[in-house]
């Protein structure tokens, strides 16, 4: 049709580097003709008002809606609130001469951005109908793509929720805004969440990128700037901790265990902004680009941030001290009062209106939350919120980057020190590790300060356990055998090496066969991907639909680890490589769920950087592998691993980029990102 031709000329050829024209004066500059001997045969573009919106765009975006409006005479534009990611976001009413034409919504972002956002409206679709928008034909320009947003069933002049809420001040206002918040969230909820929604493996902390290096850095220049900002113009009084907040955040997110908890597909970034309605209260869900497989309690965490600390402008610093109380509060209780039935201390939360509306749009988000969950626990919730206050640190008006204030920061900084407080209080943090074989007892619970050995722990009895596996395995008995003995002179009570990382709540051995330190080997396999300074990873599948793993093994009794590398790699995935090839970029001591106090792993993992020649190896896979294949070496793909292999990959990523062997930027962006 000619729809699909305009949309494969204007979008899909792209990624080809197909350049087309888009009118007649770009084609015949190409071919080196006057433009001006067409000007009786072109369109002129339609003109753009008023002049603030035309002179704040660049001529790549002037361009894309010049295109996109080339139907009209003269188009109007009304840039609706949006976030910074450097996008841009406008209400557009048309004209043809002096007829109104129905107004749309344009969207202006860069390529990579666009496509992943129109990626996302294709996974919802089927759920929401007429409350996403539909599209004309991308126009790409430069480096930038645009899209036109038709608003089915649209009554009067469309505007976002946030501005609604922004210009709540007064009780039939926030009514208002009320009503329409109550509309979005049961939308959402009924269409996508509950619709989607199921059962898996969640880590609060990784899952939110809480773990990262990149995570502590940003905190502790955002603290600083922040701290900066306090010196001069608020006192002593508003002084925070930074490094303790930074002390405390590692602390609960080097724990990695996972929860079983709601998942479903979700928007990803759903802020205020992204929430269009009219006058008739009809409403539409834009900006699809984050949308994934993410927690039930992401959006609605991200919600009640916003809503807290980046659209509520209307505080200063002498507001400071009751807002801290009325944050405590929040956070201290899974589902708040209503105003009325507040503690004493808050009773100014139900006559000042700006703190009131704040309660209310709360008390809804969370109430429709966790209508979705099957318990009360809370704590996924609570790391949401942890993420978004300290990403809302970068949104920082001082250094153009954000729209908010020394308060609002202020205010979110406060809200990241109780949230650690209270989370590494949590029944979920003061355990040393639960995670276990299934065959395992349960491990006896300590709080975390109490792992390492030189703390006296005089109530630590944890339980003895010794897979059969490794008992009919035993070495001194049987040919073959490749566990160590049960009880040997060297291996008495007190002479058995210890876990250097602690108590685990676990005696013996476990599914481990030696005493101590058992060695495997691991291999980091990569080749040149499909595009330019992209590489694609080789990994495994462990049984029918199970996690990805890198390819890894045990080193034998009496074995080098050069040559149980070539035999492991032989083993799972069919491919030899010659032994004692590839680079060492890791060697150490490796978390496994299968460890004891007296039973542990360290692991040598190896870097395979493989030709264009490679491409046509057949794989067998072997061993607990029922399928070997290539990934896109990206984050998406290493979060998928488990967090002791994904750090193996991080190592193999630095030492790529220190060989110049991966994009920089690539690389920086894997760093970053990744486990």
């Amino acid at each position: 049709t000619k729809d699909a031709h305009f949309a494969a000329l204007r979008h899909n050829f792209l990624n080809a580097d197909v350049e087309v024209f888009l009118d007649l004066d770009d084609a015949a500059r190409f071919v080196h003709i006057d433009p001006t001997r067409f000007s009786d045969f072109s369109c002129r573009p339609c003109v753009i008002e008023p002049l603030d919106a035309r002179n704040a765009i660049g001529a790549e975006q002037k361009a894309i809606i010049e295109f996109l409006c080339m139907h009209w005479t003269r188009t109007d534009l009304r840039p609706l609130q949006g976030g910074f990611s450097g996008s841009l976001l406008f209400l557009a009413d048309g004209w043809k001469g002096e007829a109104r034409t129905e107004p749309m919504v344009i969207k202006i972002d860069r390529f990579a951005q666009m496509r992943r956002e129109l990626e996302g409206y294709q996974q919802v679709f089927d759920y929401f109908g007429k409350h996403v928008p539909t599209f004309s034909n991308p126009v790409a320009v430069g480096d930038y793509i645009g899209i036109a947003m038709e608003l089915a069933a649209m009554e009067g002049r469309p505007e976002t929720i946030q501005d609604s809420f922004e210009r709540a001040e007064g009780e039939a206002e926030v009514r208002h805004f009320m009503a329409r918040l109550d509309k979005a969230l049961a939308l959402i909820t009924d269409k996508l969440y509950r619709n989607t929604r199921t059962l898996a493996r969640v880590a609060p902390y990784r899952g939110f990128h809480l773990h990262t290096d990149q995570q502590l850095q940003w905190l502790r220049e955002n603290v600083s700037h922040i701290m900066g900002y306090r010196d001069t113009a608020a006192g002593e009084r508003l002084r925070a901790d930074g490094e303790r907040i930074e002390k405390i955040l590692k602390l609960i997110a080097s724990n990695e265990d996972a929860i079983e908890s709601e998942v479903c597909i979700a928007h990803g970034d759903l802020n205020l902004a992204n929430i269009i309605c009219d006058e008739g209260d009809n409403i539409w869900f834009i900006d699809w680009t984050h949308c994934g497989q993410h927690p039930v309690e992401m959006d609605f965490a991200k919600l009640e941030n916003d809503i807290k600390f980046v659209v509520s402008r209307q505080f200063d610093l002498d507001d400071l001290p009751r807002l801290e109380k009325f944050e405590e509060y929040l956070l201290s209780h899974r589902l708040p009062a209503v105003a009325g039935s507040l503690p004493d201390n808050l009773k100014f939360a139900k006559w000042d209106l700006r703190f009131r509306k704040i309660l209310d749009a709360v008390r809804k988000i969370r109430e429709t939350c966790f209508s979705l969950k099957g318990d009360e626990d809370w704590l996924v919730y609570r790391a949401a919120l942890l993420k978004y206050a300290l990403h809302t640190l970068s949104f920082d008006k001082r250094r153009d980057q954000g729209e908010c204030d020394l308060p609002q920061l202020l205010h979110a900084l406060f809200s990241i020190d109780c949230l650690v407080f209270s989370l590494v209080a949590d029944d979920f943090h003061l355990k040393i590790r639960g995670e276990r074989p299934d065959s395992y007892p349960a491990r006896q619970r300590l709080p975390i300060d109490e792992a390492p050995w030189a703390v006296e722990c005089p109530d630590y009895a944890p339980p003895y356990h010794v897979d059969p596996s490794v008992l009919s395995n035993d070495s001194s008995a049987k040919v073959g055998g490749w566990a160590d003995p049960e009880i040997a002179e060297t291996l008495d009570a007190t002479e058995r090496a210890l876990n250097p990382r602690g108590r685990t709540g676990i005696a013996g051995r476990g599914l481990l066969g030696r005493w101590g330190i058992n060695r495997m080997v691991g291999a980091v396999v990569v080749r040149a991907g499909g595009a330019a300074g992209r590489l694609d990873i080789l990994l495994g599948r462990r049984g029918e639909g199970g996690e990805l793993s890198l390819p890894r093994g045990f080193v034998a009794s009496g074995e080098i680890q050069e040559t149980a590398m070539a035999r492991v790699l032989e083993d799972t995935t069919g491919w030899r490589p010659e032994p004692g090839s590839g680079d060492v970029v890791f060697e150490g001591y490796s978390y496994d769920a299968r460890q004891t106090d007296h039973a542990w792993i360290e692991i040598q993992a190896r870097l395979f950087h493989v030709g264009d020649g490679f491409e046509s190896f057949r794989f067998r896979p072997g061993h607990s592998f029922e399928e070997v294949e290539w990934w896109h070496l990206d984050a998406k793909a290493v979060n998928r691993l488990p967090t002791n292999q994904a750090r193996l990959v991080r190592e193999a990523v630095k030492n790529l980029r220190d060989s110049h062997s991966i994009d920089k930027k690539l690389a920086a962006s894997l760093l970053a990102r990744t486990g």
